[in-house]
């Protein structure tokens, strides 16, 4: 005899944890059983034999667990499993005696069209086959003499459970489809959806396909599990737990070679590889690979690599390689790299390579390259490139070259920093810096900015595309030739300095700054450091001069400048005093390199600038 109960497949929750009230007299057990249905939106299956649904009972429950209220209606006499969107409930008296026989059949469509990978589960004697391509399935049972409840699950389809009487016998099942699949129905982009994406990647990875049995990977679907205390395997197809590890969590899993299990809470060791289909909660280690498809909490190591496709909490530690689909709080440790798709909240410390595609709140360090993809608070750090397509809020340092979008923070590069959008921070390298709108500081040789809204740059060359460029051509007290070009913004410019006359050739660097006082009028103020040599290129002394000056601006590009300069002289140790003869135009250099002392006079300058033709 066999009694049958058909259901669609509802989204998985802890049914028995389920919350319900309910306050009925002398109602009867089926109605009972009916609200308590209605309430929490799953199904009862029971062997009518076994419970009378026509009893009576009084019963008043507000806000309490399902598995409670069962417990008050079934007193010492049942047990309740959750599989799927069922609840079961069995008869804890079972007999001793032991029965051998066997249960086979056929599952079919309404059609009559044979169905394959259906799950036919048996939840009391923990044994689990799948149909073949023909429909067909076989029990072998070494069982007592009550009826058996198998639970009949293929997506798609309406969940069944049939109760069989124990003996030999053969079953044709019938399955429907349900109006409504979850599984073919999911909207794109949902977490769902990302889930199944996540599902079929894990079964498709070679460790999974060579040492998961088919059967362990399908009942890891079904929405029951079992705590064991411990299990030990030589591979998932031989050990304590054989084909339904796919059910078990277990606290502490040794696995000789490879091991499976639906999740882990506790420790987990692995000659080769621990593979778990849920949440793994506690220590991993593995000699070669940890490959888990739902959160981590914990830490895990491994020989060669770790794979998980969800979120970590904790640490992933390898010898080679650690990926991640979700995100991360804690760490990635890899010999040679680390990616994790989504967010790292920690740090991802890899010999060669990081890369994170969601946003770091932490550090990416790295022999070679770090890269992220979104935005960064915290630091990168490589010993060749730091890439950060985002906003960078934190810390950038590379051997060579740093490039992010947005930069608020440091720069530091020993070749040069690239920034693509506004810098609200520092850059500093040692070649050069590029940036679009500049609010910070450059430092080094070149620095390239489009715009300067309110800093600086200090370097040899300084550019700024809507910046100022000045030529001036004047005449001072010392060189009757003097050319400085002038970089920047009228905030901190840059300036080039090339001097010639009296015998004497100069080259310099300097910075000075303009304070408006009218359209086309403007006071300056400079310094300038010029290094001077003699007409045969040989090395006289160093000038550092002070300037104020008045500008007018009278044509378009066209200004006049004069001023006064302070200047001071420090002649070379190495030139010694000059051979009597020897003159020099400029009396204050001359009478230096003559008696080896420092100079200081008061000098002036007049010229011409040409603005803005760039």
């Amino acid at each position: 005899m066999a009694f049958l109960f058909s259901a669609q497949r509802s989204e998985a929750q802890d049914l028995l944890a389920i919350k319900v009230s309910i306050n009925v007299q002398n109602a009867t057990i089926g109605e009972i059983l009916g609200k308590i249905e209605q309430q929490g939106n799953f199904f009862f299956a029971y062997n009518p034999d076994n419970i009378n649904e026509s009893q009576t009972f009084s019963i008043a429950a507000q806000n309490k667990k399902v598995s409670d209220v069962l417990k008050e209606l079934f007193p010492g006499k049942s047990s309740f499993r959750q599989v799927e969107n069922h609840v079961i409930i069995s008869n804890e008296h079972k007999s001793n005696e032991k029965n051998t026989f066997q249960i086979s059949g056929r599952i079919a469509d309404n059609s009559d069209s044979p169905l394959d990978s259906v799950i036919v589960y048996d939840p009391e004697n923990e044994q689990l086959v799948v149909s073949h391509g023909d429909g067909s399935f076989k029990f072998d049972f070494d069982a007592g003499f009550e009826d058996i409840g198998l639970f009949v699950s293929r997506p798609n389809y309406n969940d069944t459970v049939i109760y069989v009487g124990p003996g030999q016998q053969q079953i044709d099942l019938v399955l429907f489809q349900s109006r409504f699949s979850p599984f073919a129905m999911i909207p794109k982009g949902t977490a769902a959806a990302e889930f199944k994406i996540k599902e079929k990647e894990f079964e498709r990875l070679s460790l999974v396909r060579k040492f998961v049995p088919k059967e362990a990977i399908y009942a890891s679907k079904l929405n029951t599990e079992k705590i064991m205390p411990a299990q030990l395997s030589f591979l998932p197809k031989a050990g304590t737990n054989s084909f339904v590890k796919g059910l078990r969590v277990n606290n502490a899993s040794f696995n000789i070679l490879a091991g499976y299990s639906k999740g882990l809470k506790g420790a987990e060791f692995g000659g080769i590889a621990n593979i778990i289909q849920k949440e793994a909660r506690g220590v991993q280690a593995a000699g070669i690979a940890n490959i888990v498809l739902g959160n981590v909490t914990g830490v895990q190591f491994s020989g060669v690599y770790t794979n998980d496709f969800s979120d970590v909490r904790g640490f992933q530690v390898s010898g080679v390689h650690n990926t991640l689909r979700g995100d991360i709080r804690g760490g990635q440790i890899g010999g040679v790299s680390n990616i994790a798709r989504q967010g790292v909240d920690g740090i991802q410390l890899g010999g060669i390579f990081n890369l994170a595609k969601g946003e770091i709140s932490g550090a990416q360090i790295s022999g070679v390259l770090n890269v992220a993809r979104n935005n960064i608070e915290g630091a990168q750090i490589s010993g060749v490139a730091n890439i950060s397509e985002k906003t960078a809020k934190g810390l950038q340092i590379a051997g060579i070259y740093n490039k992010s979008r947005e930069i608020d923070g440091w720069q530091l590069s020993g070749v040069a920093n690239l920034n693509g959008n506004e810098d609200k921070g520092i850059q500093i390298a040692a070649v050069a810096n590029k940036t679009k709108v500049l609010h910070g500081l450059q430092f080094g040789i070149v620095n390239i900015a489009d715009t300067i809204s309110s800093g600086f740059q200090v370097g040899l060359v300084n550019i700024v595309k809507h910046g100022t460029y000045l030529l001036e051509l004047s005449y001072s007290e010392t060189f009757p030739f003097v050319v400085n070009f002038k970089t920047g913004n009228p905030k901190l410019q840059s300036i080039i300095n090339l001097s010639a006359g009296n015998g004497m050739l100069g080259t310099g660097f300097g910075i000075g700054r303009n304070f408006e006082i009218s359209k086309k009028s403007w006071a300056s103020a400079d310094i300038v450091s010029t290094s001077v040599h003699d007409n045969k290129m040989a090395f006289m002394g160093q000038k550092l001069s002070t300037r104020l000056a008045l500008n007018y601006k009278f044509a378009k590009h066209f200004s006049l400048i004069s001023g006064l300069s302070g200047n001071f002289f420090a002649p070379s140790d190495q030139w010694g005093t000059s051979t009597p003869g020897t003159a020099y135009e400029s009396a204050r250099i001359g009478k230096a390199m003559q008696n080896g002392k420092n100079s200081v006079w008061c000098g002036w300058f007049l010229g011409l600038q040409i603005s803005d033709m760039l």
